[in-house]
């Protein structure tokens, strides 16, 4: 008796239009809570991280800036000295920030003036984890490597024809693949650079390194394209962009021969 005269008092009483409203919305407001979710935790030094990226996207901070000291720094951020210290530890690995600048009062962090080395490394890393297609880098090499060379027949000059054509030359008589992967790799280094798209050097470098680690074991067993690399370079220094594009072309597609080792991206398909 005593336990259903509880129950009808937890009962809301409705006495008019007004109580039946206020009844269904708290019904309401408890099924919607029942749908929420807990947010994400940013851990404090990933919001530190964030700060400085978005103040470089802003262009309030730019290469070359100096970031106040570690002490400092915290308090104006209302973080820990050791959010600040993993932060900035983060981003001088992937060569954004130049750490452990000068001595004394000096001392301190630097947006990096020159990122190309730390952008390298992360995008070599993330090709190796990746899930791309041994075809799908090398058709991308072949892509940027077009373009390149199109463009140093457009602009090489003598000094650069000449390095290029020394490069070529030292391959005769290679036979060992990692003297030619040497070789082969400064050559394609060095064309990306005459294109004068620093980006594209970066790209082509990283493709390839992604590439060359997913060949099984030595290539000593290719033929080295010697004459393609000469013909490619005297179409260069002939100013003829759609021949130089066709040769490096049909060099990049000799990597297709290479065989793959059991450390292999995904198959093509």
């Amino acid at each position: 008796m005593k336990s259903d005269l509880k129950a009808r008092n937890q009962i809301p009483r409705i006495r008019d239009a007004e109580s039946l409203r206020e009844v269904i919305m708290a019904s309401a407001d408890t099924e919607h809570a029942m749908h929420w979710k807990p947010l994400a935790r940013i851990r404090t030094h990933e919001q530190v991280v964030a700060e400085i990226e978005n103040r470089l996207l802003t262009g309030q901070l730019r290469a070359g800036d100096r970031l106040p000291p570690e002490r400092q720094f915290a308090e104006a951020l209302g973080v820990s000295r050791g959010a600040v210290r993993e932060a900035l530890r983060i981003l001088d690995a992937v060569g954004v920030v130049d750490t452990g600048i000068g001595s004394g009062p000096s001392a301190g962090s630097m947006i990096v003036k020159d990122s190309a080395g730390g952008m390298a490394m992360v995008l070599r890393l993330h090709l190796q984890v990746s899930s791309f297609s041994r075809d799908d880098l090398l058709e991308c090499r072949q892509m940027i490597g077009q373009l390149a060379a199109r463009r140093a027949a457009e602009s090489a000059g003598a000094e650069d024809i000449a390095a290029l054509r020394s490069l070529a030359e030292r391959m005769h008589g290679v036979r060992t693949g990692a003297d030619l992967d040497d070789l082969e790799t400064d050559f394609h280094a060095r064309l990306a650079a005459i294109s004068d798209n620093a980006l594209a050097a970066i790209l082509s470098n990283a493709l390839r390194d992604a590439e060359k680690a997913h060949c099984a074991g030595p290539t000593d067993h290719l033929v080295p394209p010697v004459e393609d690399y000469a013909r490619l370079v005297d179409a260069i220094a002939a100013g003829d962009g759609d021949a130089a594009a066709t040769l490096l072309s049909g060099i990049l597609l000799r990597d297709r021969r290479r065989p793959v080792g059991l450390s292999a991206l995904r198959p093509a398909g």
